[in-house]
This record gives structure tokens, sequence and C-alpha cells, in this order.
């Protein structure tokens, strides 16, 4: 009776050509959209390291401990709020995320106005809640539009915009620190990098598409089309969530080791980003050198996360991925920790760059390996928010564990990152090897399965007998 059900799904097949025109559409009216808002989104989170090395912390009259405030006090919001991803399934995209851009864009411009800790403290709140609703959703958001394996190409590209976002923090920094003002150029890094974002908000909401189903820049037949040539079916309302999924991604150990991965690698994300130029500057450098040489390592982790993303659609083997870029990671902490002579910049620096071209591919797979393997789009949107939501946890230590005290060499905190690098190693390598003896069971079982056939996850999910596991 199963079987029966699920032939007619499996008959429906739509030819490479016309899968090719509609990807390729997608590619061009959704994906750059959702890309240019991830640039902005951390552009505007992340300026705050630049603004710290600019003067904010000396002129605001902060300690490392009221800095360490004003970090988390982002996070703590973010966390708070990562629920609203649930909200990319009630409203239509379009207007949710264009009202979003416009709110943190305005949040981030008020930084660049305050003139004590609370005012500081409260803009970053904002920003923190209203970017919630927009950066863990995104992926997902992806998700509703491409295919299983043509979805880690389009999310790693995504992801990486966050080391290109840093790339790009780090350059107007270098050029906007050259102006010589009274009022102080790090108050000009908030207010010129908060108003794009704002300005963006119009093209989000005449230009982004809300699903493929409703996709105007797709005749109606392909819209049809788009919807079927996903290989996984879930028949479910779009606007509604479906709890039996919903409660399934709350229960699924995969989502609680992608969780751990996501954990480990965000303790870097999150560090890289609010202490790299103060790192980059205590190895002798003067604030804007120090802005201008963090530029190239994000650049590079970027154009590793984009080969890591071709590389992993064409070969899959994700888990070998991730442990791949975290040992890098791990080699480049283990030479800011070892390298105790403060004149041998070269090989910190080195570290610094290893750093940063292991850990953001690592963080991008990951989370396109649980958006691959979770069935239906309740179970994927919780799954992606218990990542979000815990994962993010990491952010409130990496806020403590690099103060003054430690300059110039961070022991502490670059300890703490090669430890976590070495065990998301171990985490991708065992999770790859749980899937792999899963998937042979369930061909032993049920016999192999055609790549190419689209299975219904509306009722059973990947537990369906014919979901296959990306490993």
């Amino acid at each position: 009776m199963e079987k029966g059900s699920q032939d007619p799904i499996s008959q429906s097949v739509v030819s490479a050509d016309v899968q090719r025109r509609i990807r390729r559409q997608f590619d061009k009216h959704v994906l750059p959209i959702v890309c240019c808002l991830y640039v902005l989104s951390y552009l505007d989170r992340g300026n705050i390291g630049n603004a710290k090395t600019a003067g904010a912390q000396a002129a605001l009259g902060l300690d490392s401990g009221q800095w360490t405030w004003v970090l988390n006090a982002f996070y703590i919001c973010y966390v708070l709020f990562e629920w609203t991803t649930l909200l990319w399934k009630i409203f239509p995209a379009h207007v949710y995320v264009a009202v979003l851009c416009v709110l943190w864009g305005s949040a981030a411009m008020c930084s660049g106005f305050v003139h004590n800790m609370a005012g500081l403290v409260a803009c970053r709140n904002f920003l923190g809640i209203f970017e919630a609703g927009f950066g863990a959703g995104a992926p997902y958001f992806l998700s509703l539009f491409y295919q299983r394996r043509e979805l880690g190409l389009r999310v790693s590209v995504l992801l990486g915009m966050s080391p290109l976002a840093n790339c790009f923090a780090s350059a107007l920094a270098y050029g906007i620190t050259h102006i010589k003002t009274n009022w102080g150029s790090w108050r000009y890094l908030f207010i010129i990098e908060g108003i794009p974002t704002i300005i963006f908000a119009p093209v989000v909401y005449f230009f982004l598409a809300d699903s493929p189903g409703t996709a105007k820049f797709l005749h109606i037949d392909d819209q049809t089309t788009a919807v079927e040539r996903l290989q996984t079916r879930d028949t479910t309302a779009k606007s509604k969530v479906h709890w039996k999924q919903f409660f399934a991604g709350l229960t699924d150990y995969q989502n609680y080791v992608h969780t751990a991965i996501h954990f480990c690698c965000n303790y870097s994300f999150a560090g890289l980003s609010n202490f790299l130029p103060t790192i980059v500057a205590d190895m002798g450098y003067s604030s804007i050198t120090a802005q201008g040489l963090t530029a190239p390592p994000y650049f590079a982790a970027f154009l590793l996360c984009v080969a890591a993303a071709f590389t992993s659609d064409r070969y899959g083997m994700r888990g070998y991925i991730v442990a791949g870029f975290a040992t890098v990671g791990m080699i480049g902490y283990l030479l800011l920790v070892l390298v105790k002579d403060e004149l041998s910049t070269g090989p910190r620096y080195l570290g610094v760059w290893l750093a940063c071209c292991g850990i953001f591919p690592a963080l991008a797979i990951n989370i396109t390996w649980l958006l691959n393997n979770q069935g239906g789009d309740s179970k994927r949107g919780a799954g992606l928010a218990i990542l979000a939501i815990v994962g993010q946890c990491s952010s409130f230590v990496s806020s403590a564990v690099f103060p003054k005290t430690e300059a110039p060499r961070y022991t502490l905190g670059c300890s703490l990152g090669a430890g976590f690098t070495g065990l998301i190693v171990m985490l991708a390598l065992g999770l790859h090897f749980k899937l792999s003896m899963e998937n042979k069971k369930r061909d032993r079982i049920h016999g192999p399965v055609d790549p190419e056939e689209r299975i219904d996850v509306s009722v059973l999910g990947d537990q369906n007998p014919k979901f296959r596991y990306l490993t």
C-alpha cells in the first residue's frame, strides 16, 4: 500500500533541460537577493570588532568586562528570538524580510550615535532581535527552492557571505578610520555600514519570491514544475507547521550532533568577528593597518567556502569535508597558542589565516548537511532552530575569553579554539560513518534507490524506506 502511494510520485519526471532552466532562474532571481541580505546582516553585526579597534571601547570608557556585555547583548537577544525562524512558514518572505531590513539597519545606524554603554547595549539588543528573524531562516528559505543535491552549493555560497562581509567590513574600516574627526571614526563606521541595509529593503519587497509556486519570474507552468522537481515531496501546507514533523525534529539525534558541531564552529565564528582586528593589532601593527590585514584571510575563507560547496556537491562526503577544514582551523589555533615569540608575527599571522580558512567552510557545510537530511519542511525548521539556538550559545564563551589582560597572545581563547575544532573533527567523522551504516542497512532491507526518484516525506519524513542520507 505504501509503495503504491509512492509510485505516482516517482513517475513524475522533470527533464534535465527544464530542471536546468528553472534552477538558473532561481540562481538569477532568488540566490543573489538572499546573499546580499546575508552580507548586509553580517556587516552590521560584525563591525563591532572593527569599531573596538577604531576606538569605540576607549571613547565610551568601557573596561573588558563591560565590553563583554556589549557583545553578549547581541547574542542574548539573538538566541532568545531565533524561534522566529518558524515565521518564515507563516508570513510572505518578501514582506517579512523587507520589514526586518529596515529595523536591523536602523538599529545598526543608531549605534553610531550612542554616548554610553547603555545606549550601545540597547542598540545591540535590537540588532540581535531583528537579525535573528533573518539569519537562521535564510538557509531554510533556500531549501524550499532547490533539490537536496543542489542545496549544498547554494547554502555554502550563502554562508560564505559571512567571511565576505567581514572582508568588506575590514576594508571599509581601513578606509573609514582614515577619516580625521573629533567625533570618532568608529561612529561613521556604524552609520555608513547601516545605511545600505535600509536602502535594500525595497528591493526585497518588490523582487524576492515567497516560494517556487508563487515566483512571479516563472511562467505558471514552470511554477508547477518548480514544485514537482523537488526530490523530496512534502504535501503539508507551506503556511502551517506540521507538528508531527516538528517534534520528530526535536528527537532526532542527528540534529544534536550538528548542533554540537555548530556550537564549536560558532565559537570561532563569533570570536574571530569580534576580536580578530584586536588580535592582529596586538601583533604590533597600528589600528589602521590591522583593519586592512584582517580582510585577506576572510576573502580566502569565502573562496574556500565556495570550493568546499562544489566539492561536496560533486563527491558528497560532507563529513570528510567538515572534518578536513576543522583540522586546518585547529592547526591555525595551535600556531597562535604555541608560537611564544611575540616578534614571530609571520607564523602567528599564518595561524590567523588557517583559523579563518578552516572554520568558515566547516560551518557552512555542516548547516547544509543538516538541511539535506531532514524530511519535510517542519522537521527541517525544527532542526535548524535547535542548531541556531543552542549552537549560538558558544558566542557567550568567545565574548569573554579574549580580555585585554590576555594580550598579546590570548592563550585561553586560542586554546579553546583549538579544542573545539578538534572536537568538530571527531563529531563529523562519527556522524559520517553512522549515516553510511544506516544507508547500507536500508539498502539491504529495502533494496537500492534511484537517486533521481522523488520521495514523499509528508508522513514518514526521512524515515521513509526510500530516503537515503547524504553523508
